[in-house]
């Protein structure tokens, strides 16, 4: 029996201020989660994309700096593109470890090495190719004669 004086007690029918803030809370730290992890994949994605084109300048400037038409002589030379990489392109002679090359031999070899560097010049990423060329010795400046390989090195 109920007493005519006395209220019923309603169940509630709601969130309690305290669930409310507890599941606000859980809600804004798995955005924060989840924006770090896009936010990563983004920067990665760009990352990748300028070693890409990294790639493809050294490739293209190897070909044309080294071409068999161009004299290469020895030595350092460098440049830019778009204001965001800069290349530098050495030139030695090639001397294999061990024996040395035959003096009677018609060409000579020679190492061109490109380096490529983009980002903060106080932490720049690089990506460097080089190839061995080989140039013909009967006249000055002889024409190189094609790569025999075109691979990533070690410029560290």
């Amino acid at each position: 029996m109920t007493s005519p004086n006395r209220p019923t007690v309603k169940p509630q029918a709601g969130f309690s201020l305290l669930e409310t803030l507890v599941a606000f809370t859980v809600l804004a730290l798995s955005v924060g989660v989840l924006l770090r992890i896009f936010g990563g994949g983004a920067q990665m994605t760009g990352k990748a994309d300028e070693h890409a084109r990294a790639v493809t300048l050294a490739e293209s400037l190897l070909v044309e700096k080294a071409c068999e038409e161009c004299e290469l002589p020895p030595g350092e030379t460098g440049g830019e593109f778009d204001e965001q990489f800069r290349w530098v392109m050495r030139v030695e002679p090639y001397q294999p470890e061990g024996d040395a090359w035959p003096d009677n031999l018609p060409v000579e070899p020679f190492w061109v090495q490109i380096t490529l560097e983009w980002g903060e010049t106080e932490q720049p990423q690089t990506f460097g190719l080089g190839t061995l060329r080989v140039r013909t010795k009967n006249r000055p400046g002889g024409s190189p004669m094609g790569p025999r390989s075109a691979l990533p090195y070690d410029h560290g």
